[in-house]
């Protein structure tokens, strides 16, 4: 099987072509640091003349609020999605693989509702009617928070990297307003893996990617203190306004039986990982 990841700078895009490897050869599409030179802003077609079984999308743009940012991210997210079926199709591919967001099923009443959601929705949709016309099998990942080891993913989640930094230093963890809310955290090397294996079996469909688990943050605050074999310190301030919750988040259970494969490293020991990697640093 030979593969194709869009996402040559994409963290995600590069523990899924690694995962990848083991099945075939794969090769990196994207802007910079890439073997195939692709833009998914630009409405160029993509000259490319290899053959591949499997294009994986796996990179996005996470938006804004200014003008600017709404047009960047419809435009990379959805019109690139498109793009991206195309090269599929111009390649052979027989298998397209949409890396999505929990965030595509947000709706206008959310409180993380904005850009970002309506477009990864829309790349949803494209690709699903790119696909079905093309007679190409796709598969959309909804996938939850991701995190890893070496804080590579620290820009998109920075309360789950403060929450371990704290711990670290021995520092209560401070938790806003009075709503123990949950959340839903999966490790970067296991979402690697499930992308790897159902693209190994050609599983098609819609699926939440997650851990099976979804802990409150004050959980998740104790896995922390725990890991770092710190005491815990965990403390609400009522005073300030409540982190709110976010939609619920079930995981797709048929996808982790078909492919023989569940999420395995929950909050305490992705802390654990990344206790290990950073004493190795020092």
């Amino acid at each position: 099987m030979k593969s194709l990841v869009i996402g040559s700078t994409s963290v995600v895009g590069k523990a899924v072509a690694q995962a990848l490897s083991r099945c075939g050869p794969v090769k990196l599409a994207g802007r910079r640091e890439a073997d195939i030179t692709f833009d998914l802003s630009s409405p160029v077609p993509c000259a490319c003349d290899e053959h591949f079984d499997v294009v994986v999308l796996a990179a996005a743009d996470f938006g804004g609020r200014q003008p600017d940012d709404l047009v960047r991210a419809e435009l990379v997210n959805s019109v690139g999605a498109l793009a991206a079926c195309r090269l599929a199709e111009q390649c052979g591919a027989r298998h397209f693989i949409l890396l999505s967001s929990r965030s595509a099923c947000d709706q206008t009443t959310d409180p993380y509702f904005g850009i970002y959601s309506l477009s990864k929705r829309h790349a949803e949709e494209v690709a699903s009617l790119y696909c079905q016309e093309r007679g190409m099998a796709l598969t959309v990942l909804r996938i939850s928070q991701v995190y890893d080891d070496g804080g590579q993913c620290r820009l998109h989640q920075p309360l789950l990297y403060a929450i371990a930094d704290k711990a670290q230093a021995g520092r209560a963890v401070e938790l806003y307003g009075s709503n123990d809310a949950r959340r839903n955290y999966v490790h970067l090397s296991d979402l690697a893996e499930v992308c790897a294996r159902l693209a190994e079996r050609g599983v098609a469909g819609l699926y939440n990617c997650g851990h099976p688990e979804s802990p409150r943050l004050s959980e998740i605050a104790q896995a922390a203190f725990e890991a770092f074999g710190k005491p815990v310190d965990v403390r609400f301030l009522p005073e300030k306004s409540d982190i709110p919750d976010l939609p619920p988040f079930d995981c797709a259970h048929q996808l982790y039986e078909q492919i023989g494969f569940t999420p395995r490293i929950d909050v305490r020991r992705g802390f654990e990982l990344m206790r290990a990697h950073r004493e190795n640093l020092s």
